[in-house]
């Protein structure tokens, strides 16, 4: 593969077919000039940091000097959680991965970096320093997942900002992103399947196939039990203290859209960013045990309670007196009641007082565990697999929610919090007969 300004520039024949993805990628013609971003996450080994070097120095190339720049040059950055990784991690690789030729000048301090013949100037960055002032062609952030970025979320906000070089040679000025893919703020950050000015690819470690399995062996000796998925699948992960760890996608997501003839029950959650979450009872198979299996939901930012049943109402989805039951908040409104009385006046209503058993958050978060998977292996909640797709839905809550590891307390997130409230409700009222702790009596 020969890339660059000349067949004689850049020969990178050894690069792996993935590589490849990304050092051909062009951002879609009819998106307007601006930042795009292109992330590469993926496993330990899987070859991300030096194939976004490698795009790195490609777009360095296209973006040199011309004279509208007059006596300045093009500018771009590339950002490591600390300086020393970002020296040694990129701008080190950057100028290894082109011929010395191309290399007009280099500086070691008070600022390290590098000065191509092209006229662009490739600067070295600490993430904790506060980037300012400077207008940028380019930008490559590596190890994202590193808590300096998502300890100020300000701070990758400010970088891109930066790319607004108004003299640049590239449409698009861009944004090159490394790391894992790990919950949290890179995940929400960089998981837009609909964006067009996002380019992301999950990369296995078992894709870098130059990886010798002496080395992929160590990889695995140093992966933790249970972030298999993050460090060597290249796969969305949980947080550490993820609330839901039983939540997994290859169990818990199935083909069954749901049925429109069969009754549902809902859980409702008002609010500012209210939720309605919708399920159906399901029989494990081989049993005559009961499974919730969700099938559709409802995210209402900013709807009045009315507005949010008459939305339900239009689903299409059967609440029929006797066989469905509408499950809220303990803490609801009265009027809040009185407008979903209204739409389904025959339709069971059920809110927790508060000398019910479910009536607690933590027992409802446990029973939610339990239901994902018990100790037996055992799994009684199930979602259809569309809800997967859907941002800040119920599948996003159960992955993004985290307990506090101090109080043992859910950590608040009003983003997300609510789904998971709404499924709370619902799963206590389908399963927490069939699935709470016995009791033991005392003889």
């Amino acid at each position: 593969m020969r890339l660059g300004q000349g067949a004689e520039v850049l020969d990178w024949s050894h690069a792996l077919p993935h590589q490849r993805e990304l050092l051909t990628w062009r951002p879609p013609p009819d998106i307007d000039p601006g930042p795009v971003t292109e992330a590469v996450l993926g496993g330990w080994g899987s070859g991300k940091t030096y194939a976004q070097g490698m795009r790195y120095a490609l777009l360095a190339l296209q973006a040199g000097w011309h004279p509208a720049y007059a006596s300045k040059r093009p500018q771009a950055i590339v950002v490591g959680p600390n300086l020393r990784l970002a020296v040694r991690n990129q701008l080190e690789l950057v100028e290894s991965l082109l011929p010395s030729t191309l290399i007009k000048r280099k500086w070691a301090s008070p600022q390290p970096r590098i000065l191509l013949q092209n006229g662009v100037e490739i600067h070295a960055i600490s993430a904790d320093a506060r980037y300012e002032g400077e207008s940028l062609v380019l930008c490559w952030c590596d190890e994202i997942q590193h808590e300096v970025y998502s300890a100020d979320p300000t701070l990758f906000t400010n970088l891109v900002a930066r790319l607004r070089d108004p003299k640049s040679r590239l449409r698009n000025p861009r944004m090159l992103v490394s790391g894992l893919p790990t919950a949290g703020f890179v995940k929400d950050t960089f998981d837009r399947p609909s964006d067009p000015r996002l380019f992301l690819r999950l990369w296995a470690s078992r894709q870098n196939t130059r990886l010798a399995e002496g080395v992929f062996a160590e990889i695995q000796k140093a992966t933790p039990y249970g972030q298999e998925d993050v460090y060597l699948r290249g796969q969305w992960t949980q947080h550490p203290d993820a609330l839901y760890p039983q939540y997994r996608p290859e169990l818990h997501l199935v083909d069954d859209p749901g049925n429109r003839a069969q009754p549902v029950s809902v859980g409702i959650d008002v609010g500012n960013r209210s939720a309605v979450i919708i399920g159906q009872r399901r029989i494990v198979p081989g049993t005559s045990e009961t499974r919730l299996h969700v099938v559709d939901e409802i995210l209402g930012d900013g709807l009045a309670t009315d507005e949010l049943i008459e939305r339900l109402r239009r689903t299409g989805w059967l609440l029929a007196p006797g066989k469905s039951e509408i499950c809220v908040d303990p803490t609801i409104r009265r009027d809040e009641l009185a407008a979903i009385r209204r739409y389904y006046p025959n339709v069971h209503l059920l809110q927790r007082e508060r000398a019910d058993q479910y009536y607690e958050v933590q027992t409802g978060v446990r029973l939610i565990q339990t239901s994902l998977r018990n100790s037996t292996g055992a799994v009684r909640l199930t979602f259809a697999r569309h809800l997967g797709a859907n941002r800040r839905g119920v599948i996003e809550s159960l992955t993004a929610l985290r307990f506090n590891s101090r109080t043992g307390g859910m950590v608040v997130d009003d983003l997300r919090d609510h789904p998971n409230d709404a499924l709370r409700y619902l799963t206590c009222a389908v399963l927490g007969r069939a699935v709470a702790a016995p009791e033991v009596m005392r003889r």
